[in-house]
């Protein structure tokens, strides 16, 4: 019989070509009742690493200093052509997560580049396993670039597909 354990799930956790580590506050807020992050906190947790990761903010912003995140997507906020939508997400929790007052790190890589969709692949980790040996969440969210006005899907083109090839790595596996 096969285990269903995620202690036998394997560490797929890209190490080429280069998955991008973000930094991730925990807020006070983000707790339940019995003292860990709630399962809720962690899909805003993995929201705002894809964001800080892949959404561009407007050029006034880039010009008051806002950073430039290091994967972006061609599109932006409030107004652009292209918007994107989340077609599936998938967590598994591995262990209670506490408040910490470091935050945590939010590993992600594209484990899949298709015609208009991504799938990002994540690791929720803390600073003092930067290995990931022990991750507290895996998931995986597709994310669709559409057509703000229509809502139809819209192709990558070629030259963001290049860049996001860096950004690239093996699929996790997740219990069945």
């Amino acid at each position: 019989m096969a285990s269903h354990s995620l202690a036998d799930a394997p560490d797929l956790t890209p190490k080429e070509p280069h998955p991008l580590d973000i930094p991730v506050p925990v807020r006070w807020t983000d707790l339940d009742a019995y003292g860990h992050v709630n399962n809720a906190a962690v899909v805003r947790l993995l929201e705002e690493a894809r964001i800080a990761a892949f959404w561009q903010p407007p050029a006034e912003q880039l010009e008051l200093g806002a950073p430039q995140p290091p994967a972006a997507l061609p599109v932006s906020g409030a107004g652009s052509a292209l918007s994107t939508v989340i077609a599936s997400q998938r967590i598994e929790y591995a262990r209670p997560l506490g408040h910490r007052r470091d935050g945590v790190i939010v590993r992600l890589w594209l484990s899949r580049i298709g015609g208009a969709s991504l799938s990002i692949d994540y690791l929720v980790l803390t600073r003092d396993d930067p290995e990931g040996t022990a991750p507290y969440a895996r998931a995986r969210t597709v994310v669709v670039l559409i057509d703000a006005e229509s809502g139809a899907p819209v192709r990558l083109d070629q030259e963001t597909r290049d860049r996001l090839q860096q950004f690239s790595g093996e699929p996790q596996r997740f219990r069945d």
